[in-house]
């Protein structure tokens, strides 16, 4: 049986010894540390990200876990709030038991926990109308695996860990008032709202339920099982009479656990949850947490961290920037979710519970996001969690009928664009990393690309999207192109010859869309004519030819043919010049300009996924060491060590994972081709330790920071091209970048 990413805490825990380190947090990076004695940990700030427009949390989670149990904050369905965390905010809510990291539509939030020693219902009388408590950020600490507050009003500290499937809480009390805790199934932020509650109080220890909800995932189910290590008295608030045909149901949202003997003395509380049933949540619990030991759970996620981010070691002097390269690999770490139980079970697509035999079914697939440079990355770090993820997102396939664009929680949000699914499955397989049959995977791909909804029959039937008749036609155009090359690569792979020819002419459709009298891509009507009034620098947001973006930002993606093109523009100097236009015209726009649109220089916009893959379009000229001078300068000035250190939304892990990339010095601009395209080092060493412990070294020569990349060697042998390939990456090997000093242009 193959090797699983989730490991039960209670197997962990056999494996640690008691000089595990206690972690402590610290957001500043002053002094340089021995490297043989830094936990990877130290490295780990989860603060970073969540001011700004960054959308990340602090709480505690594991990799790819079900739980990321996580403080709320008031946010009134303010955007920047939509994991329920901004660093800027002072009142918390509670502690809920699921998060989105990282997007720009806010959901989850499921099962809010929160300790106070007031009376309820009468401290909700306030003008939040919720209880709350206020907090000081000096008194607010995380890392990898653990959250802590305290609350000085109500003189409580609160400790946060999880497991894959389960929450684990350790609330202190003080000696004044009456130690209680409010669990809230109502509550719910942004677009989500309870439909359905319940609870049942098994034992003055045990507390069960399930909160059903609609929001962004228009139906989701969350049971959960809490179990706590001293005994309670319960009162149930906020009783609903719902009439459903002949009978009328019962439902509470809330309830009040009195603890008689807590006052100086903590109470911990672990709580498992599941999308299948109030059993499968107890099996959760019974296989990952079967004792009441906070240190140890935390432990446990400690080390499953410790080994996940130990597969990158990084040799550098450079506290500030090994901050913000492990942090930006923890944010990337977070998801795809797991989402079926320890034994199986799961809910699916298609709103029945489903077993998955012999792997984990995961779910929030952010795909327009991430296919760029996540899914890539995991290809490196995890090959053995793949196989699982193809399965997953086939599995969709067989519950609904086609792969999934925007998976959340098996619901299909169909919020982006494109069927990005495809060049996944895709690279998987022409990387031999998914045991899924080859024609099932071509069917599924084929079934996404001939679906008749979303312009994609009419960009078969025009060979582009005419604009009058679909919103985002260029963008679309584009992605479907990108989408098409894939799946013709994987019916060339596997003997299909019609399917190749097909999909490789529908992938050249690109080309109809470049006007070359102005240089961009640009919107066509159904006759063939140039929409009018054409601006470049024009946005609207999700109403235009563009999909969060406008013509300088999406001209260029046609990373399955970038020297098609080139070949658009006339000559390869005429490209470099438009790409160098790019990133030194004004950045002012015009129109209802979206605020994803953000880390702007010139119309270069990092903080949107788009124009990710730009700047290395460079390596493809002559003059790549002006692709390497942007590099460096977005990865100076889009990311930061403190919580507005994001230029945009980390979007699932996609900003992090194009750090990342780009600081080991190449990035995935065909995430489906199995290349990675040459940029410049950020470290004097990585480490890569890869499937059977192999390792492969990335080291660079003469680099003051301020010059260019003069030389690649691949295991002592030049590299007269742009890039290295997977099959290289995943030996035992080393690569050296060697430096120069350039004049610049």
């Amino acid at each position: 049986m193959k090797k699983r990413i989730m490991l039960s805490a209670a197997a962990l825990l056999l494996t640690l010894g008691c000089s595990q380190n206690q972690l402590g947090k610290s957001n500043s990076k002053q002094s340089v540390k021995p490297e043989q004695t830094v936990d990877v940990l130290s490295y780990v700030d989860p603060f970073i990200g969540t001011g700004g427009h960054g959308h990340t949390f602090p709480g505690a989670t594991v990799p790819f876990g079900m739980v990321q149990l996580s403080p709320d904050n008031l946010t009134k369905e303010r955007w920047d709030w939509t994991s329920g965390y901004h660093y800027s905010d002072d009142t918390l809510l509670g502690f809920s038991h699921t998060h989105l990291s990282g997007t720009g539509v806010g959901d989850l939030l499921d099962i809010l926990v929160m300790p106070f020693v007031s009376n309820y219902p009468e401290n909700t009388n306030n003008d939040v109308g919720h209880l709350y408590a206020k907090y000081k950020k000096e008194d607010e600490k995380a890392s990898a695996g653990y959250y802590s507050v305290y609350l000085p009003q109500e003189d409580i500290k609160a400790e946060l860990t999880a497991t894959a499937r389960v929450g684990v809480h350790k609330y202190q009390f003080g000696d004044e008032g009456k130690p209680q805790i409010l669990v809230d199934l109502g509550y719910a932020q942004n677009f989500d709202k309870a439909v359905d509650t319940y609870f049942r109080i098994e034992n003055n220890t045990t507390l069960v339920g399930y909160r059903k909800s609609t929001g962004w995932a228009k139906f989701q189910p969350v049971y959960f099982v809490m179990e706590f290590s001293e005994a309670f008295s319960a009162q149930l608030f906020n009783e609903k009479k719902m009439v459903s045909g002949d009978s009328i149901q019962a439902e509470k949202s809330e309830a009040v656990l009195s603890f008689a003997q807590l006052k100086n003395k903590s109470v911990t509380v672990k709580v498992g949850i599941s999308y299948a049933s109030i059993e499968g949540a107890r099996k959760n619990i019974a296989i990952e947490v079967p004792f009441f030991d906070f240190d140890k759970t935390k432990l446990a996620a400690e080390r499953l961290w410790r080994d996940q981010l130990n597969k990158i070691q990084v040799k550098d002097n450079n506290e500030i920037e090994k901050t913000k390269f492990y942090t930006a690999l923890y944010h990337a770490f977070m998801a795809p979710h797991s989402f079926s139980d320890a034994n199986g079970e799961y809910y699916g697509a298609d709103g029945k519970t489903h077993v998955a035999e012999g792997y984990n079914r995961y779910t929030l697939f952010s795909l327009w996001d991430t296919f760029r440079a996540l899914h890539p990355l995991l290809t490196i770090t995890n090959p053995e969690l793949v196989d699982d993820l193809i399965k997953s997102m086939m599995a969709f396939y067989d519950e609904s009928g086609v792969l999934p664009t925007w998976d959340l929680m098996s619901n299909e949000t169909d919020v982006m664009i494109g069927y990005h699914a495809v060049p996944v499955i895709v690279d998987a397989y022409l990387k031999g990393l998914t045991t899924v049959d080859p024609e099932k995977l071509l069917q599924a791909s084929k079934t996404s690309a001939m679906q008749n909804r979303f312009g994609i029959d009419l960009f078969d039937k025009y060979g582009y999207i005419p604009s009058e008749l679909e919103v985002e036609a260029v963008s679309k155009s584009l992605e479907y192109a990108y989408d098409d090359w894939a799946i013709a690569e994987l019916a060339k792979a596997i003997g299909k010859e019609d399917d190749y020819q097909y999909f490789t002419k529908r992938a050249q459709s690109y080309k109809n869309l470049f006007d070359k009298r102005v240089g961009f891509m640009r919107g066509k009507d159904q006759s063939g004519q140039w929409v009018e009034n054409f601006s470049p620098t024009h946005v609207d947001h999700r109403t235009t030819d563009y999909t969060e973006a406008n013509a300088w930002q999406y001209t260029w993606f046609v990373p399955h043919d970038i020297d098609g093109l080139k070949s658009l523009f006339g000559s390869e100097q005429a490209f470099v010049n438009k790409l160098d236009q790019l990133f030194t015209v004004s950045s002012e726009m015009e129109g209802d300009v979206s605020p994803d649109i953000s880390g702007l220089i010139g119309q270069y916009a990092h903080g949107n996924e788009p124009c990710h893959h730009i700047p290395y379009l460079y390596a493809f000229t002559d003059q790549k060491w002006k692709g390497e001078a942007r590099i460096k300068e977005i990865r100076k000035t889009m990311y930061r060590a403190d919580p507005d250190g994001l230029a945009g939304n980390d979007d699932v892990g996609q900003m992090s994972a194009w750090y990342i990339f780009s600081s080991l010095g190449f990035y995935p601009v065909n995430p489906a081709d199995g290349k990675y395209i040459f940029g410049t080092p950020l470290f004097d060493e990585v480490t890569l330790t890869l499937a059977n412990d192999q390792k492969f070294t990335i080291k660079q020569l003469g680099s003051t920071g301020e010059n260019f990349v003069d030389n690649i060697d691949l295991n002592g042998q030049k590299l007269n091209r742009n890039h290295i390939t997977h099959d290289e990456l995943k030996r035992s090997g080393h690569l050296t970048f060697s430096f120069q000093s350039r004049e610049r242009d």
